[in-house]
């Protein structure tokens, strides 16, 4: 249990909950359970008790805090601007270390990852059948297909000598794996927005997992290495995955060159216009992850940079702001409710060949995308960075 001081500071937050539910109708597990330890309010009340000595830290309360997908969509509801988000995983330090899988920290390591997805891809599907997480993780590794590898670390060059600046791209674990063709196109886009681009040579997390599972001293660690890595000399830093840059933006202290999205960063710095892409006469579905519209506030983001693409349709897919199910591991940890969260996004999608589903965090790619081959659905399954690329005006 953390120091009387800690918990002092904690209680002072909890108390901004005045429980008046305008969180539930927001929150997708209570939607799933109509159940109140299943709700923001609800698990508040669970930590008010942990901490008070009035309950235990036993597996049902440790299961109800850990069924949060961390969508963070109570917090728009929230009249008393309850910090949600942190509270949660104040708690979750509070939880005993059992309540972490073992293969926790497998996937925070690329190396380790880049191993196992290629395992997976190797393994028939019948073999895996039946292994429970090891089934689940060869379903989320060939879910995105046969994906490029990452580029190479270095410096790369503005297409102009007229540079507009230095770039740091951080890729970080899961996207370096899996969407390594978006980091290549992330870096050909901002290649041809005349920024000049820098990739760091380690392999770094983020630290978010770490977080979300109660780790805040690992995820510290985690956090100084991508610092120490973008402390040369660039401009700003940019990620991919909507979920890790929500993280690197909550670091103490920050990153000294400052942080953005992807989309945002090409939406309000690449100087880009319609005049720089080829018309593409199509319809494209967007999802828009639940990290991107509950926390960043940027649910217009990558819809504005997709209009840049002449005669191109985009259409938004699923609820605004609701959890596909993805959550960083919740995917791999609760597959069964995250299966049922997905299937209305899905139930969105036309039955048809040829479809087109953009989605800016990787986890979602890759749950969406699992989803879409068990309906054996004939989707792509793309960041809106690749579409973009594919249209560049050379």
């Amino acid at each position: 249990m953390s120091a009387p001081q800690d918990l002092k500071s904690l209680q002072a937050e909890l108390d901004r909950c005045v429980k008046c539910g305008m969180c539930l109708a927001e929150c997708p597990t209570y939607r799933l359970e109509a159940d109140e330890n299943e709700s923001p309010r609800g698990r508040l009340a669970l930590i008010e008790g942990l901490i008070a000595g009035r309950l235990q830290a036993d597996r049902p309360l440790t299961v109800h805090l850990d069924h949060c997908l961390g969508c963070r969509r109570c917090e728009r509801a929230c009249p008393s601007q309850v910090r949600y988000g942190y509270l949660l995983d104040r708690a979750r330090a509070l939880l005993p270390d059992g309540h972490v899988p073992r293969w926790h920290g497998l996937v925070q390591k690329p190396s380790l990852m880049r191993l196992g997805t290629g395992l997976a891809r190797a393994l028939p599907t019948t073999l895996s059948a039946g292994l429970g997480t090891v089934h689940r993780l060869h379903e989320l590794a060939v879910s995105l297909g046969n994906p490029a590898a990452a580029p190479t670390p270095g410096a790369y060059p503005a297409r102009s000598d007229n540079t507009r600046g230095q770039v740091g791209l951080f890729g970080g674990c899961a996207v370096s794996v899996q969407q390594g063709g978006a980091l290549h196109a992330a870096l050909r886009l901002l290649q041809y927005a005349r920024y000049g681009v820098s990739i760091p040579a380690q392999d770094l997390c983020c630290g978010a997992l770490s977080q979300h599972a109660g780790k805040p001293g690992k995820a510290s660690a985690e956090a100084a290495q991508v610092r120490h890595a973008f402390d040369g000399d660039v401009d700003a830093v940019v990620s991919l995955a909507s979920g890790c840059g929500i993280h690197v933006d909550s670091y103490q202290p920050p990153l000294r060159a400052g942080h953005q999205d992807i989309c945002r960063f090409l939406l309000e710095h690449g100087g880009l216009t319609r005049d720089d892409f080829l018309p593409l006469r199509t319809r494209a579905y967007l999802h828009t992850p639940c990290s991107v519209e509950n926390v960043y506030r940027g649910g217009d983001w990558a819809k504005k940079l997709l209009a840049l693409i002449p005669e191109l349709e985009v259409a938004p897919v699923g609820e605004a702001g609701q959890c596909c199910g993805a959550a960083g591991d919740y995917m791999l940890r609760y597959p069964e409710r995250a299966d049922r969260l997905r299937r209305p996004l899905l139930d969105d999608l036309p039955d048809r060949t040829g479809v087109i589903l953009l989605t800016s965090n990787v986890g979602c790619a890759m749950h969406l995308a699992a989803g879409l081959r068990e309906r054996d659905a004939d989707t792509e399954v793309l960041h809106p960075v690749e579409l973009l690329a594919r249209q560049i005006r050379e």
